[in-house]
């Protein structure tokens, strides 16, 4: 059903009234469709607003033509154009609502085009105004807090904005917005798993879930949302298969319905990119960056992204690369220096996935003194891993002030004694034990590995990064052989054979040494 199929009767409107009643609606179809048949009403409606000579409405139609625009580097002259005659107006109407959508539009507009200092002015002058009016418009109180709901999110990591999302919601529920309604649980669903409330976050994703019939009637570009936000929601939990099975649906969408030109069309593929190398498909990952690589030299597909977006892909684009590069015995780290100089000015602002930021701090050649600046960072991904840091710089130590032994157990120390929170998943935890089981195997603490492991050994399944669950077997097999399991060696070669099958030739040669390490203790104790 498409929202512009209703019948506005324009032509039909006599008095201000009626105007003010046909904007209400008209804010609720531009907010859930855009199309040339909604554009097409709006322009009708701005024609017979200014033939009634009624300013306020006219304000109140331009910043919905504008939202109808935005996203589309080509219009930004004209959303300019009609954004200054927006505040023109409201200005010489002395029409304090009217700056406050101005303002807030501003906010949107400059952050698109790259302009992120004019971009919170605005969205704190519309804060200002609107903290110091009355009796103000629900809509444009709405929609003024969910912006800088976002801002605060989005640039700072305020946990305020968590409680305007929440408002927002209601807001959205009651008046019918599901644009704003998804996206608002789009970014509650992200921000509960920054708060360590993953309870509230698969809440979040089941309340989603809950309304899926409702989404079957509703134009494409929401089910999108929709289900993009949700496959964001479970990458974040490392669940990557659930994940791609909301990316998957994306994707159909776009390329069934003919909408690649979308704002989520690329963030769309980017994702499935991670989770294609996660899942231990090197070459289909591999030929997928050089594939998104050429749509983003397409103007058309780059207008719909923020910049901010395009750096956020592009640094996702170089993080797996190198964990693709970086899966082979002969990686050579000398020649991949500008990308490592990259990834590690970019990864202080974007973020990063776990499993790939902890590879990349943990096989890159990056000296003590830029891990050292890794600790003072403080943004989300690099919390993560400060431990992984920690580790590497430790590592670092030279043997001659610092004996093997007690290298191995600070590092040790450093992995068991980490923050542990609700917010930790499954796979992070299994990335600390196999390096730590890798630490005790090299401290000859064989006895140890078998009871740090053996609690994995019935949900391998739950670890969706391929090469993690390989190692994972290996190692499981390594402990139990040495507990008195003479199986292990056998069962340890299948796991190398896995290696060779998926091309994880560096994780081969790690578990041939194990393997080797072990014949040559059979041999001298016979």
């Amino acid at each position: 059903m498409s929202y512009s199929n209703q019948h506005f009767h324009i032509d039909k409107i006599q008095t201000l009234k009626d105007l003010e009643e046909i904007i209400d609606k008209l804010r609720i179809l531009s907010a859930n469709e855009k199309s040339d048949g909604v554009i097409s009403i709006i322009e009708k409606a701005i024609e017979k607003s200014c033939r009634l000579k009624h300013s306020i409405a006219t304000i109140k139609l331009y910043e919905l033509r504008i939202k109808q625009l935005f996203g589309n580097r080509n219009t930004v002259s004209s959303i300019s154009k009609t954004l200054q005659d927006m505040k023109n107006l409201s200005i010489k109407m002395n029409y304090t609502e009217g700056l406050i959508l101005c303002y807030s539009i501003e906010w949107g507009f400059e952050k698109f085009i790259g302009n992120q200092t004019k971009s919170k002015e605005a969205i704190l002058k519309a804060m200002e105004l609107l903290k110091s009016s009355n009796n103000l418009d629900i809509y444009t109180y709405n929609v003024t807090r969910y912006s800088y709901a976002i801002e605060i999110w989005l640039e700072d990591y305020d946990f305020k904005s968590c409680e305007i999302f929440e408002e927002c919601v209601s807001y959205f529920i009651k008046v019918g917005n599901y644009k704003g309604l998804f996206h608002s649980l789009g970014y509650l669903s992200i921000i509960y798993l920054h708060m360590q409330k993953r309870n509230k976050a698969i809440k979040i994703a089941q309340k989603i879930l809950s309304i899926k019939l409702d989404l079957e009637i509703l134009p494409k570009d929401l089910q999108v949302i929709a289900y993009y936000f949700l496959g964001v929601s479970f990458k974040l939990q490392c669940s990557l298969s659930k994940a791609k099975t909301f990316f998957l649906k994306v994707k159909q969408i776009f390329e069934q319905n003919k909408m690649i030109k979308s704002t989520y069309y690329i963030p769309t593929l980017s994702h499935l990119l991670v989770i294609t190398a996660l899942q231990g498909n090197l070459d289909t990952s591999h030929k997928e960056i050089a594939q998104i690589e050429k749509l983003l030299e397409i103007d058309v597909l780059r207008s719909n992204l923020t910049k901010f977006n395009e750096n956020q892909i592009k640094h996702t684009f170089n993080l797996t690369k190198f964990y693709i590069y970086s899966r082979t015995a002969v990686y050579e780290k000398i020649k991949d220096q500008k990308l490592i100089s990259i990834i590690l000015k970019d990864c202080k602002l974007y973020y990063s996935d776990f499993v790939m930021l902890s590879e990349f701090m943990l096989v890159a050649d990056i000296n003590s003194k830029n891990l050292r600046q890794m600790l003072l960072i403080n943004n989300y991904s690099i919390n993560r891993i400060k431990h992984i840091v920690r580790f590497k710089l430790e590592k670092q130590k030279s043997l001659s002030k610092i004996g093997k032994e007690q290298k191995i157990q600070n590092c040790i120390a450093i992995l068991k004694n980490r923050i542990k929170t609700g917010m930790n998943t499954y796979i992070e935890h299994v990335y600390v034990d196999l390096l730590i089981a890798n630490q005790l195997f090299s401290s000859k603490r064989y006895a140890e590995i078998s009871p740090l492991l053996k609690k994995y050994q019935k949900r391998l399944h739950k670890i969706d990064v391929l090469e993690m669950r390989i190692f994972m077997e290996a190692f499981i097999q390594v402990g139990a052989f040495k507990s008195g399991d003479p199986l292990g060696p056998a069962l340890q070669y299948m796991a190398i054979k896995k290696c060779r099958l998926y091309g994880f030739s560096r994780l081969e040669n790690t578990l041939l040494k194990y393997l080797q390490l072990q014949q040559e203790q059979i041999t001298r104790t016979m």
